[in-house]
This record gives C-alpha cells, sequence and structure tokens, in this order.
C-alpha cells in the first residue's frame, strides 16, 4: 500500500465518499489469501481499475462493494480479512492523522477523558468510515453508523462490520490504553436500525 502522507484527508463535496483508508488496507491483506489476478479482478469489479491514492475520498457504492464482495467470496476467512485490514486501517490513522503531540496527551490523561476526547476527534471525521450514513455518540462508549453504507442490501444473521469495529478499537487501545476495546453489539444486516460498537474497559 502506498504510504499515506502526514496531514488532513481531501475533503468530499458530498456525504457519499468515503476514505481510501476503506478499502487500501483490504487490497494488501487479500495478496495473502487469493492471487493477485483475483484481487485485481475483485476490485475492478468495483470499479477501481486503478487504486485511489491515500489521500483521495472514494465513492462509498465501490467500498461497499469490495467490502460485501469479499464477505460473499470467502465465507469462512472474510472475518480474518477484516481484522487484519482494519488494524492496517487503524495503524494508518494513528501514524498518518494524528499528530504526536495529541497520542502524547492522551495517554497522559485518565482514560475516561482521553475517551471523551477521542470521540470528538472521531465524530469531526466520521465521513472517512461512515459515507452518508448517520454518525452519531450515543454515550462515550458507544457509538452508532446508521444507514451503514458498507451493509446496504445485505442480510446476516450476526454483526458483519468487523473492519469498522478493529479500525476503531485499534485507534482507541493503542491511543490510550491497550486494554480497551470495541465490539458491536447490533448491525444493519442483522436488521438493526443503526451498527452499534460498545466500548469496553476489563
Amino acid at each position: 500500500m502506498t504510504a499515506p502522507t502526514p496531514g488532513p484527508l481531501k475533503q468530499p463535496r458530498e456525504r457519499s465518499f468515503m476514505s481510501a483508508n476503506m478499502i487500501l488496507p483490504i487490497h494488501d491483506v487479500l495478496s495473502r489469501f487469493i492471487s493477485t489476478d483475483h484481487r485485481d479482478r475483485l476490485f475492478r469489479d468495483a470499479g477501481l481499475k486503478f487504486l485511489p491514492s491515500p489521500q483521495e475520498p472514494v465513492r462509498e457504492r465501490q467500498v461497499a462493494q469490495v467490502h460485501q464482495t469479499v464477505r460473499r467470496e470467502f465465507p469462512d476467512d472474510w472475518p480474518h480479512i477484516m481484522k487484519a485490514a482494519g488494524e492496517m486501517a487503524g495503524r494508518v490513522v494513528l501514524d498518518y492523522r494524528m499528530e504526536p503531540a495529541a497520542r502524547d496527551l492522551l495517554r497522559r490523561l485518565p482514560w475516561s477523558l482521553a475517551t471523551w476526547m477521542l470521540v470528538r476527534t472521531t465524530t469531526q471525521n466520521a465521513w472517512t468510515f461512515t459515507g452518508s450514513g448517520d454518525f452519531r455518540v450515543v454515550k462515550t462508549s458507544t457509538l452508532e453508523i446508521g444507514n451503514n453504507p458498507v451493509t446496504r442490501s445485505e442480510v446476516s444473521k450476526d454483526p458483519v462490520c468487523v473492519f469498522q469495529q478493529t479500525v476503531l478499537e485499534t485507534v482507541f487501545s493503542q491511543a490510550i490504553d491497550t486494554r480497551l476495546s470495541f465490539v458491536e453489539t447490533a448491525c444493519c444486516a442483522a436488521g438493526s436500525k443503526a451498527c452499534r460498537f460498545e466500548l469496553a474497559m476489563p
């Protein structure tokens, strides 16, 4: 994956775009599971003949098609693929989107206050992983994405947003306290009105 550059992303003109960080790590991780020809065909089918730069926003329908195709074509491996890709995406956020001084500050604060501050930052940049979905902070430990673009038209008996869950967990645990974890407790694909992510500290 081409390394991003530090600093703000290019802001899209409309809500139906997401960060390239939603797909570039998946492209990298898929190389461990399938041939490059198969991987490239999967991305071409989503309208991505050429990969975007890390700073360019991507149409959410293309992001959704990549996510949903991975889940459909790899019924046994998709959780592992999405978890590995989500961890990689989370590291990109930490290394290129957060100032070192901000990370140092978060680590010095009590975890509850640091979490509140990071939730505020997450809200300001929610378009990167929610697109036209409705991001909502129910409370500091509970985040929701209503009308989640990556689950539209998808039906599952269990939550499927492993990628988004893992990105959140990686960012919060590495920026604040490694004991923090996120669990998706409700999902649009499973019939809920919103995908809900619960933050927990043992």
